[in-house]
């Protein structure tokens, strides 16, 4: 059979076309289809995860950067606490400190109890490479939105937390013993 090829039936030819190219978004309309599932996925994956399940089950493939500003964009970039913003956390702590030693702050951040263990091991590991000094601070740039602080109450504080999307219901927290909240401050730079 010199000469035979197979060739295939049109459609047969456009589902392995669809099947071998990716549709790359160009526009901010091509990412609305997907804002619910790339919500979701977000909130539950890291985005390196995201962009292979969105690429292997919707054949959807964008870059890391299009994602980190299309999340910034649709206000989902509050997963992770920036480091301005343990900064901004860390001036705050100081500057309590300053007028009274004893004085704690706890801070909620985006409506999520930031642990203190996270913020002194930021500290620390900043103060090891050099980048921060003790009882320095670096002059912060952008604004903090969404940042508490309070004093807890003398006995032990737990927190009860719900986190969801910010699709239908909303996240909080809530106190299992005496709060005060005379001592309970928002707080923004540059507002």
């Amino acid at each position: 059979m010199s000469g035979y090829y197979h060739m295939p039936l049109q459609g047969q030819h456009d589902q392995q076309h669809a099947e071998t190219s990716a549709f790359r978004p160009s526009r901010a309309e091509d990412w609305e289809p997907y804002r619910d599932i790339i919500a979701h996925l977000y909130n539950t994956m890291k985005l390196k995860d995201v962009m292979t399940e969105m690429q292997m089950t919707y054949n959807f493939k964008a870059t890391e950067k299009q994602y980190k500003t299309q999340l910034k964009k649709w206000n989902l970039d509050t997963k992770y606490i920036k480091a301005s913003e343990y900064m901004a956390m860390l001036q705050i702590m100081r500057e309590r400190e300053a007028q009274d030693p004893s004085k704690q702050t706890r801070f909620i951040l985006r409506g999520r109890p930031v642990d203190p263990k996270d913020i002194a091991r930021f500290e620390k590991r900043h103060q090891k490479k050099g980048t921060l000094k003790e009882g320095e601070l670096a002059e912060l740039q952008e604004p903090v939105e969404d940042l508490i602080y309070h004093t807890p109450s003398p006995e032990p504080t737990g927190y009860a937390y719900t986190a969801t999307s910010d699709y239908g219901s909303s996240s909080s927290y809530a106190t299992t013993s005496a709060y005060d909240t005379s001592s309970h401050y928002a707080y923004s730079y540059g507002m």
